[in-house]
């Protein structure tokens, strides 16, 4: 029985670390070398998949940030975890709400601006904004650390 177990939760660790581990890497070697970044990455996986979690997305943020700010700034590591809460959001959003909602927040356009760039009009471009943001917004909720 206590196999299985295991098993199971080696499984679940793969599972997590072939899904998120590339980000939780990133934001550890951002702080760290890649050699720190690698063996915390794997102490962190290791941990959330101790603790449980049915979700481990906001759990493994979470963790990330709990032990990056023993290395680091915290508030640095707050933003550096919300950038790649707002990175995935809107890594999840469809074309063409995803170019629209880029060209407002990254490239920094108007209304006027992006519907004369896309050919898209600006009623429109402002419902998919809107739209895009909001689901951006629920995606970052859901991906809260606890």
């Amino acid at each position: 029985m206590a196999n299985t177990t295991l098993e199971h939760q080696a499984i679940d660790i793969r599972q997590a670390f072939d899904a998120h581990g590339s980000t939780i890497f990133t934001l550890c070697r951002r702080f760290l070398g890649d050699a720190d970044a690698s063996a915390l990455t794997r102490d962190i996986f290791v941990a959330v998949a101790a603790q449980g979690e049915a979700d481990q997305a906001p759990a493994l943020l979470g963790e990330t940030a709990r032990r990056l700010a023993t290395h680091a700034d915290p508030t640095a590591v707050a933003d550096a975890v919300e950038r790649i809460r707002i990175a995935d959001g809107l890594r999840r959003l469809a074309e063409p709400r995803r170019r629209l909602v880029t060209l407002a927040l990254v490239d920094r356009l108007d209304h006027a601006e992006i519907a004369a760039r896309t050919s898209t009009p600006a009623l429109e471009v402002a419902a998919e904004i809107r739209a895009g943001l909001s689901a951006i917004q629920n995606h970052m909720t859901a991906m809260a650390p606890a």
